[in-house]
């Protein structure tokens, strides 16, 4: 074979194979990013810390994600649900919280979402009155947008639980455990 044909072989190889890898990278990385920019959901960095934890912990394929305070573009979302706030609010402040544990479980995760198999617990904690009774409507929004990402692998065994104080008066609080 002509120096000239070997290497022109060589480069047609070369670049078939990369964008072989490319198309496949593609297809395995991103599916979640995806998801997410469909949905309108933009997910952030990490906050730190407000007190002595770690926002994650990984123990052999699970990721542990700490509670999430709800934040919009004003910071923490503060409230009572049946006295100041609406379970439909609640709702808002619940998925706020899911988008948090998406920003830790992100980091946990190397930035790769798809690396993600499973929602296998979610823990929502309700800053509530003595005779509110919907608590279970306002975690939805967490494990209602966990389901619209990842499906029916999204949908974890839940707790749902009322409180009478939050700290800083936010109006929920999420945790989460993935594999």
């Amino acid at each position: 074979m002509e120096r000239r044909s070997f290497f022109a072989a060589a480069g047609a190889t070369a670049l078939a194979a990369s964008l072989l890898t490319g198309k496949a990278q593609a297809q395995s990385m991103g599916t979640v990013d995806a998801k997410l920019a469909e949905l309108g959901v933009e997910v952030k960095g990490v906050s730190a810390p407000v007190a002595a934890y770690v926002g994650w912990r990984k123990v052999g394929n699970m990721v542990y994600i700490a509670g999430q305070v709800p934040r919009d573009a004003n910071g923490p979302i503060i409230g009572k649900l049946g006295d100041n706030m609406t379970t439909e609010q609640g709702y808002a402040a619940a998925r706020a919280c899911g988008v948090s544990l998406l920003g830790e479980l992100k980091a946990a995760c190397d930035g790769d979402l798809d690396r993600v198999k499973q929602c296998v617990q979610i823990q929502g904690l309700v800053n509530s009155t003595d005779d509110y009774t919907e608590q279970h409507l306002v975690v939805n929004g967490t494990s209602e947008l966990f389901r619209d990402i990842w499906g029916e692998p999204g949908l974890a065994a839940r707790a749902a639980v009322g409180t009478n104080s939050l700290p800083l008066g936010i109006a929920c609080e999420v945790l989460a455990v993935l594999r």
